[in-house]
Parts: structure tokens; C-alpha cells; sequence
């Protein structure tokens, strides 16, 4: 077994909102989509040190009386990241943005799981999602390019 290349320093919950849902029926279907889940990360590299980033995550239930939700729910949780030495530096936000965001995802998702676990109705377990596109890499890739050359502020700086 290897350490990772991108390693939690940290992280804390910001926000943590359940409220089992008053009107679900536990005879009737849920009908969540995937429409139902906002996912709102943010990233922010570390002036000094452009290794370390602190990354948030808000994850907010908003589903309507038809989807039969047994809890309604937000969560936001912030971190602070570490990229290896070694690591290519013109990859390191890429890297970020995919593995630290899918990192905190999970646990987010055991954080809501364990929370809802306490209330009147089995718990929902968040899909499993991917932070990973292609478009991601190649915009990036894109800005990385400019930025070198002086035309464009780095993506990070975006946000």
C-alpha cells in the first residue's frame, strides 16, 4: 500500500440541517432524482504554499411533496488538503477539484447516513457520484497554458 497522493489535513462540518419529513410515507416509493441534490463545492489554493488547498462541499436536499423524501437535509463541510511533493505541479488543481471533492463527498454522505440513522425513517444514502469530467481536465489544461504565457488569472482564482 501506497499514501496517496492528495491527503486529508483535516476537516470540520460547517453546517449539518435534517428534518425527517412530516408528510413521508413509508408505503409509497421515493421518487428522488438527481436534480434533487445541490452540490456546491468550492476551492481555494493556499497563497504561500500552492500544494495546500482548503476545499467545501455543500450538499443540500431540494426535493419537492411528490418526491416522498423521508428527510430533507443540507451539510457543508470544509477541509484542508495537502498535495504530495512529488505530485506534477500542472496537475495538482485538476487533482484537487476530482479527488478532494469526491473525498469529502463520502463523507458527507456517512455524516447525513448516521444522522438520518437516528431518526423516525430508514435513512437515505446519497448516490454515489463522480467529480471527474474530461471538459474539467481540458479547461484547466487550457488555463494552465495562459496562465504561463501571462493571459488568463488562474482558474482557482475563478471560482
Amino acid at each position: 500500500m501506497n499514501p496517496a497522493a492528495l491527503q486529508l489535513s483535516s476537516y470540520f462540518v460547517t453546517e449539518l440541517n435534517v428534518t425527517a419529513n412530516r408528510e413521508h410515507d413509508p408505503k409509497n416509493p421515493i421518487t428522488l432524482t438527481d436534480k434533487s441534490l445541490v452540490i456546491t463545492p468550492g476551492y481555494l489554493p493556499d497563497k504561500s504554499d500552492p500544494r495546500r488547498w482548503q476545499v467545501s462541499l455543500r450538499i443540500q436536499l431540494q426535493a419537492g411533496p411528490a418526491a416522498n423524501a423521508p428527510y430533507f437535509f443540507t451539510i457543508e463541510l470544509v477541509s484542508s488538503f495537502a498535495v504530495a511533493t512529488n505530485y506534477p505541479e500542472e496537475n495538482i488543481e485538476w487533482m484537487v477539484r476530482t479527488n478532494a471533492t469526491s473525498v469529502l463527498y463520502s463523507t458527507a454522505r456517512e455524516v447525513l447516513r448516521g444522522a438520518m440513522a437516528q431518526g423516525p425513517f430508514c435513512p437515505l444514502l446519497l448516490p454515489t457520484v463522480s467529480f471527474y469530467t474530461p471538459e474539467t481536465k481540458k479547461l484547466l489544461d487550457a488555463a494552465n497554458a495562459k496562465k504561463k504565457t501571462g493571459d488568463l488569472p488562474p482558474m482557482a482564482s475563478q471560482n
